[in-house]
């Protein structure tokens, strides 16, 4: 792999910022408990998030924040879930309409807090298998990149069809990658990159059209530069319906 020259990457002791995002409304999963409270462990689902990220990083690099964006009103609720990692050190933000607005209140309370990481780090509090592989090589390959995110090749033959579910282009599979989560960053860069999308959906808005960021990679690379893909993991799965809930017996 080519070696970036650039400062970032001289760091001998790297800060890093964690937001884990749980401020969904799981209405997927047409279940009376919200999926990232589901037991799970000794724990529930998004304790198990948070202790992965415990468990990888501590031993290694400075965690300056431990973001965790939650429903307006479930803030007990969710301190409740997380109490099983025995970490006294999250911080609550109530979330907003989207998984975006959401994501940009964590970067702005990290911000606020001053402690300047270097990298922040955003996982699905649905996504309980994270592995520590998975969350040190997307530290390393954001220092060296700026901006990482696991991916997988697709295992089916990929098509982008219209919104009549006609074929319109035949994608070339090894081309393709299906992202997930930790999707990681140079902190200042993404806070920017953030507000200039805030101000985009803003302007679009007042001219009566909607406009929303699906990850924060779109974000990314709408603002900042390219992010790199490296190996995820088919295990690193994003519960979402009730048919997912057959690995919480793993």
């Amino acid at each position: 792999m080519k070696t970036s020259t650039t400062t970032i990457q001289t760091l001998s002791n790297p800060k890093i910022a964690i937001i884990i995002t749980a401020a969904g409304s799981s209405t997927r999963m047409g279940s009376a408990v919200k999926k990232e409270f589901l037991p799970l462990r000794n724990g529930t689902v998004i304790s198990s998030c948070a202790g992965a990220f415990l468990n990888a990083l501590s031993p290694k690099y400075e965690i300056t924040d431990f973001i965790i964006t939650c429903r307006p009103g479930s803030e007990d609720e969710t301190k409740e879930a997380l109490k099983s990692c025995g970490y006294d050190g999250f911080s609550f933000v109530a979330g907003g309409k989207s998984r975006q607005e959401s994501v940009f209140k964590g970067l702005l309370a990290v911000e606020a807090h001053g402690c300047n990481p270097d990298i922040v780090m955003i996982h699905d509090g649905a996504r309980p298998f994270v592995t520590e592989k998975i969350i040190l090589e997307g530290v390393q390959t954001a220092l060296e990149f700026g901006a990482s995110v696991p991916g997988l090749t697709p295992t089916d033959t990929q098509k982008e069809i219209d919104e009549k579910g006609m074929i319109v282009r035949h994608l070339v599979r090894s081309r393709l990658a299906a992202v997930q989560t930790p999707q990681n960053f140079n902190f200042a860069k993404l806070l920017q990159a953030h507000k200039k999308a805030a101000l985009q959906v803003e302007q679009l808005a007042a001219g009566g059209i909607k406009k929303e960021f699906t990850d924060d990679t779109e974000i990314w690379g709408e603002f900042s530069g390219r992010v790199k893909v490296y190996e995820g993991d088919i295990r690193n799965i994003k519960i979402t319906y009730q048919k997912d809930l057959d690995f919480l017996k793993f």
